[in-house]
């Protein structure tokens, strides 16, 4: 008989059931448990303060100034050591010396993100600003004297020294030279900080110009230019994982899997062909995502179209053999589908996607080399901002090529050739 009305007891009944099925499912209750504790860790240290350490490259040339203070003493300005002195204090940066050339060449092969050049006749320009500037000051007065002349009316006589100054370019700015890697808008909010507060520590901020000068073509990206190669890096994780999984291990649940032990077809068979189509599928999900990101937002591409679609594959392929390695693991599809966020929500964390990896603790920098997006964002930045080839490359791609064969040969190692007792 159909029982009518609303019954608590029977509410109760389907929760607990629900609850007693999980709690039995050990697996799927550790990853409910571990993946938010393990992305909030992630993310909290990701997000937790503001960027530190960048490597900057200082060329200090400035040779000082000697002023006379008084009839037998002399001041000698050293502007261009205090600048210095006040970025190697300044936790924001972590400052090289050496020669801007080398400082450019840094930036440009992604060692440093900044290159700062102080010319030598930096303190004797900005000493000479200060003194057109009091000129200035004093031109400004109108000097009123007794006079006799012109049947004893005062007079007024204007200062023009300011003017005489500025006739002999005296009061011209001191400028300092910034080569920057604009690929990375925080990093370079950070140098930019940095110098500016390094200045106005140590000359008051005023009567400097700063020469600045983008890498890579002197371009300034737009914040989805710097923004689009690691969603490209990010989507191929997430989505080739997803659905790699899902259709590997839809395989055992829907009873093919098991019609095929029966054949003569060899696991090494099996995982190859498994891993064929499914890079075909991520080749088409390469071709959509470089198509809207290129043909509808019209994101710029520096470097080789060629090279991009061939490391977005290599990369792909190594998510599709992380796949079928995961599957041999997931028993069913929601244990499948669970591993997708597991591995792609870190590694959006650890890879620099959000925060550049100079802001992590040294201990996370050193995890961060072992998540493949890390790589995958490199290359993808390195070809589409910086207009790298593949020798600039070559051992991103190298690493990238590495882990796609070890989880191929940890997929032939775990993988089950019959059906399970």
């Amino acid at each position: 008989m159909l029982k009518t009305g609303f019954s608590l007891n029977r509410v109760g009944a389907v929760t607990w059931r629900v609850l007693k099925q999980i709690s039995r499912d050990r697996r799927t209750f550790g990853m409910m448990i571990a993946m938010p504790a393990i992305i909030m860790l992630i993310f909290g240290f990701a997000l937790g303060g503001e960027v530190k350490n960048v490597p900057i490259v200082v060329d200090n040339q400035d040779a000082g100034y000697t002023t006379a203070s008084g009839p037998s003493t002399n001041t000698t300005l050293l502007f261009g050591g205090n600048i210095t002195s006040a970025l190697q204090n300044d936790d924001r940066v972590k400052v090289t010396q050496c020669s801007f050339d080398s400082g450019r060449y840094g930036v440009d092969n992604g060692t440093y993100y900044a290159a700062v050049l102080i010319p030598t006749n930096f303190s004797e320009t900005l000493f000479k600003h200060g003194l057109g500037n009091a000129a200035s000051q004093l031109a400004s007065v109108k000097v009123v004297v007794n006079s006799t002349v012109g049947g004893g009316r005062l007079i007024s006589m204007p200062l023009n020294l300011s003017q005489a100054l500025a006739g002999i370019g005296i009061i011209d700015n001191a400028t300092v030279a910034l080569y920057l890697d604009g690929t990375k808008p925080v990093n370079e909010a950070s140098v930019l900080a940095a110098l500016q507060g390094a200045l106005q520590s140590a000359v008051g901020g005023g009567g400097v110009a700063l020469d600045k000068q983008f890498a890579f073509g002197n371009l300034e990206y737009s914040g989805l230019d710097v923004s689009i190669p690691s969603v490209i890096a990010f989507v191929l994780t997430f989505l080739v994982l997803l659905i790699s999984l899902i259709i590997i291990t839809r395989e055992s649940t829907s009873g093919v899997l098991a019609r095929l032990y029966t054949t003569p077809l060899s696991a090494l068979e099996r995982l190859l062909g498994y891993s064929i189509a499914l890079l075909l599928l991520g080749i088409v999900m390469v071709c959509v995502i470089l198509g809207i990101g290129i043909g509808v937002f019209g994101v710029a591409v520096q470097g080789n179209l060629a090279l991009l679609f061939f490391g977005a594959v290599l990369y792909a392929l190594a998510h599709i053999f992380l796949a079928v390695f995961l599957s041999n693991f997931a028993k069913n599809e929601l244990q499948a589908v669970q591993m997708a966020p597991l591995i792609a929500l870190p590694s959006m964390a650890l890879s620099g996607m959000l925060i550049p990896i100079n802001a992590f603790p040294d201990w996370v920098q050193t995890i961060s080399k072992f998540v493949p997006m890390y790589y995958g964002n490199r290359v993808f930045e390195g070809i589409m901002l910086k207009g790298y080839d593949i020798g600039n490359l070559a051992p991103e791609f190298a690493i990238i090529g590495g882990i796609a064969l070890l989880f191929f040969m940890l997929a032939v190692m775990t993988v089950k050739d019959k059906i399970p007792a």
